[in-house]
């Protein structure tokens, strides 16, 4: 089974209007897709128009189609938003995971090291 990255832009005519490119700069950004649509409207109007309508065509056209199973489950799709947008963010996350994990590490290797777990494990032996 090929892996796709879960950091690479994809278009998502799934839930797109016309080729997915608005939906899926949304997926990848984390802002609604009507936010989306609706700027490039406005940049259309003010004058824009020339750039925009053909980046527009182009990321169409070049852009991969968002697969299916990009996401393993839904803690994946939130983290890899999480660390699109905020990267800080998920940094700080992961330590405070790491730190967590350490910890409880730690408290294990000193109750397995005690003379607590000799006698518990003693005690057990004996209501066998």
């Amino acid at each position: 089974m090929k892996r796709f990255s879960p950091n690479k832009l994809y278009k998502d005519p799934a839930n797109g209007k016309i080729m997915g490119v608005c939906a899926g700069l949304a997926d990848y950004t984390g802002i609604k897709a009507n936010i989306i649509r609706v700027a490039l409207v406005i940049g259309c109007m003010i004058g824009w128009f020339l750039p925009l309508v053909p980046i527009y065509f182009i990321l169409g056209f070049v852009l991969d189609e968002k697969p299916k199973d990009l996401y393993e489950n839904e803690e994946e799709e939130t983290f890899w938003r999480t660390a699109r947008n905020r990267p800080d963010v998920s940094a700080v996350d992961l330590k405070r995971r790491f730190r967590s994990i350490d910890r409880r590490i730690q408290s294990m290797e000193s109750y397995m090291t005690s003379k607590r777990f000799k006698l518990d494990r003693d005690l057990r032996s004996l209501e066998d």
